[in-house]
This record gives structure tokens, sequence and C-alpha cells, in this order.
């Protein structure tokens, strides 16, 4: 029954990341793609394409024989499974990424190789094969917010640039390409597509121990986000008052039971503030504009600080412990974690659970909203890369076919699974990749801007002005340089 669990949590996930991917048209000029920055965010036109059970739109790269030369990637260790694993082993997502290479491998006359290193390393690496001049790899999976620092030192390439990429096709995550976001003044340096499993993998959750909310009597939670009330005085409501000294030493710690455990730093923190509906500043016209400092932020923060002086709430990490491992050590009712905690640390976990999305602020916010962790992988071509047919050709197709074969697979081993076994998570699955938002300031924040420097903010019941009065400035200067380097000639 565990394996039966765990396998079709997975096959969940995986159904989920084709079917939250944005659709867009099949037949568009990518050169009359380029945006302008207009002061207003750009919506690529779209068309609707084929369902995620019968894709057949191809993409537009003619047929090529590149002679049998490498592809060379260099990768991050925790996500090289997004462009290569070594061979067919039985297991539904390696497989489907082997298969997906050897048909691209194949149709090129290529071999695709993958170089994987932690994602510090993988900066160091091609910083020092820029200033070496040497064309050392034709694609970067590096981590997200790594990339956007790398970004600023002149070591990507403009995907708008390179041969045969059309990142208006459906196998580009969408919402991240528009302009103001990845695109700015016609210039993308990182990319997403179909091939970044991680992207989705790394969403972040709330899990609910079924077992204990039926104890504690709280209602179906699954009928609660459905109708729009999955809100933070919900989650306060539901599991302020919920707490057993296991130990008996009188304090709170790791070692008690708890309604919720939430991590208070990093992205999972950043992600809930996102789901609450807080933004940290916006491009327009060119600029970065800080929209941070205001009444609701304040509010948000002033209830946040109110939730974590609850008895059964418990902020983390305290000894390396974080939500996921009081989860699995049966010492919470909800917790804050991301699809891959899930996947990676609750193989044996004994009871069931549900997933569900981050709680709004109220229920007048007219959306749930997801946040992928910024250690996610991200695309992107070193300037000194020098086959630029190969690299467009070969990504290009590679994400096509990430699009159109490897997702579906994947869903019909869902349907076949995991929709008889619990349909009410698989549903919470899609709400949450389906409502994923990205920004500016998230994607490039590069541990110095707002979103990596949250935990401050948390520190008393007063410390929002003097915290942003202290960072403010430092971090504008860092918006400002890396909007500027958008518009250098």
């Amino acid at each position: 029954m565990k394996q039966c669990k765990i396998a079709a949590l997975l096959a969940a996930l995986l159904l989920l990341v084709g079917c939250g991917t944005d659709t867009t048209s099949a037949d568009t000029d990518a050169e009359s793609q380029i945006p302008t920055d207009t002061g207003t965010e750009t919506v690529i036109e779209t068309e609707p394409v084929d369902p995620i059970e019968a894709r057949t739109l191809q993409d537009d790269v003619p047929e090529l024989d590149f002679g049998g030369v490498p592809f060379r990637t260099i990768v991050q260790q925790s996500c090289v499974d997004d462009i290569w694993v070594e061979s067919a082993i039985g297991e539904v997502l390696n497989d489907a990424v082997f298969d997906r290479n050897m048909k691209i491998q194949e149709r090129f006359n290529i071999v695709i190789e993958a170089t994987p290193m932690d994602y510090s390393d993988i900066s160091s690496v091609i910083r020092k094969a820029l200033s070496a001049g040497d064309d050392a790899y034709e694609l970067v999976l590096g981590q997200m917010y790594q990339s956007g620092g790398d970004t600023i030192q002149g070591l990507f390439r403009n995907w708008y640039e390179i041969p045969y990429i059309d990142l208006s096709k459906p196998w580009y995550t969408s919402s991240m390409m528009q302009e103001n976001i990845a695109t700015i003044n016609g210039k993308c340096y990182l990319a997403a597509s179909d091939i970044l499993l991680s992207y989705a993998k790394n969403s972040s959750v709330v899990l609910f121990d079924k077992v204990y909310a039926e104890a504690y009597e709280i209602p179906d939670v699954y009928e609660v986000v459905r109708e729009g009330k999955w809100t933070l005085d919900t989650l306060a409501e539901w599991t302020k008052d919920i707490y057993t000294d296991l130990n008996g030493d009188g304090k709170k710690d790791e070692n008690d039971f708890y309604g919720f455990t939430y991590r208070t730093e990093g992205c999972n923190f950043t992600a809930s503030l996102y789901a609450l509906g807080v933004r940290f500043a916006e491009v327009k016209n060119g600029k970065v504009e800080m929209i941070f400092n205001n009444e609701k932020t304040v509010a948000v923060f002033d209830k946040i600080q109110g939730l974590l002086n609850e008895p059964g709430v418990l902020s983390l990490p305290i000894n390396r412990v974080y939500p996921y491992d009081m989860m699995k050590n049966g010492r919470t009712v909800f917790g804050t974690m991301s699809l891959h905690n899930v996947i990676r640390t609750l193989r044996d976990y004994e009871n069931d659970y549900g997933i569900i999305p981050m709680p709004k602020w109220d229920e007048a916010q007219e959306q749930y909203y997801s946040v992928s962790d910024g250690g996610s992988n991200i695309l992107a071509v070193l300037t000194t890369a020098q086959n630029l047919e190969m690299i467009g050709a070969v990504t290009e197709a590679l994400s096509a076919e990430s699009w159109r074969s490897v997702m579906p697979v994947l869903c019909d081993v869902t349907l076949g699974t995991k929709m008889a076994r619990d349909p009410e998570s698989q549903e919470m699955i899609r709400l949450v990749l389906d409502s994923r938002y990205i920004d500016f300031p998230y994607l490039f924040d590069n541990f110095k801007g707002w979103v990596m420097n949250m935990g401050p903010f948390l520190k008393n019941d007063s410390a929002f002005v003097s915290t942003y009065e202290k960072k403010a400035k430092s971090i504008q200067k860092y918006y400002d340089k890396m909007i500027a380097y958008f518009y250098e000639e």
C-alpha cells in the first residue's frame, strides 16, 4: 500500500508537469515575437493547441545532421534528470526522458552529454569558460537565482537571437517569458521550457495529515479550497490550539506535536508571501519600482507574526528540522513544503495525507498563487558558444518533444493509477501548477533582492519598518543595475 501511495503521488505530479503548460500559437514567426518595452506587460497572443492526451503539434526545426558531435550540457546535480538519464530502468519518468533524448539524438545525429555539479560550481566553471573564450557547453541548466546573477555578468546570449527558438510555442513557460519578467527590452537571457521538470516539482504546497485532521474535527479541507475559503485566517483557526508537549519539558521545539509547522526562511517562506498577494517590485518603463512597503504587506507580516505566537504553530527550521521532517515524524497536522519534498521524504509515511495550495490572504483574493523554488533549473546559452544552429535546433526539439510525448505518457500513467485512488489530491496539484506565478524580482533575485531576504522581517512584532529601511536602498541599487543591463547596447 505504501508503494501504491507514492507511485500515485508521483504520477499525479508528472501529469501536471504537462497539463499545467501554457498554450500558445503554433504558427508564429519567432522574430515578430520580440516584444518592446511599452511600460505595460505584453502578452503573447495565443491559440488553443492539442489537449494533453492528443498532442500532435510539431516544432518548425528542419532536418539537420550535425555529424555525431556531442551536445554538451552543464546542469545542477540535484536536477540532472531534466536533461539526462543514463538508461531506461523501467521507471516512468526516467524512461520518458531517456526515450526523448534518444529520439532527438537520432534525429540530429548528436550525443547528449551532461556534466552535473553543484549550482555554485556551475557559476564558477562557466565564468572561467567565458574568461578563456572557451566554447565549453551548448546549454547551461543552472540554478534560477544564481543564473540571475550570472546574467548581469554578461555570460549569456539573448534567446531571441538563437536560430529556431520560438518562445511563443506551448512548450515554453509563457508566464515567465512575458515582457517585464524574463523578457526586457526585446532581450531574454533565461528561458524555461518543458525540459525543466524541476520547475514543476519544486512548486510550494501545504501538506496535511488526513488522519489527524479527522481526529481534530477539521472540516473537509478540499471543499474549503474549492470554495475559495482557504485563507490564512482559516489556517490559524484550525491549527492555533493544536499543541501537545510530548516530552514534557515545558518548551516548544521540534519534539512536540503541532497544528501547523511553517518554514520562515528561503523560497518556501517567500512562496507563502506571494500566495498571500505580497509583491516586491515591478518593472515599468524600463525601471524597477518598489511596491513592497504598503499597508497590505505590513498587515500580512503582522498576521504571520501573530500566527507564529500561537501555541499550535512552530516556526522552522530548528536544528535542521523542516516541516517535511515534522510531517514524516507524525508531529504536525499541516506543514509547508515543495512537491519535491513530499516525494523525497514521505515514502514511508503511514497515514494518508493531502496536498493543497498555499492559503490566500482573504476570500476576496481572486485566486490561489504558487511559486516554484528558485533552486529549479533555468536554460541559458553562454556567449562563447559557437554552434548556435545546433543549440537552437536541439533545444527547440527537446522542448517540443517533452511537451508532446513525455508529458502525455506520464498523464496516461496518472490516469491509470492516481485518479482511482485520490482524485482530490490530483485536483489540488493541478490547481497548484496552473497557478504558478513568477515576476522579475523573483526570477532575478540572485540572493540580493527581497525574495531571499525575508527572515529578518519576522524577528519581532515591530521589525517590518526598520528592516525595510535598512535593506531598501541596497536592494533598489541591485534591481537598478539588473534592469540597466537589458538596456545596454
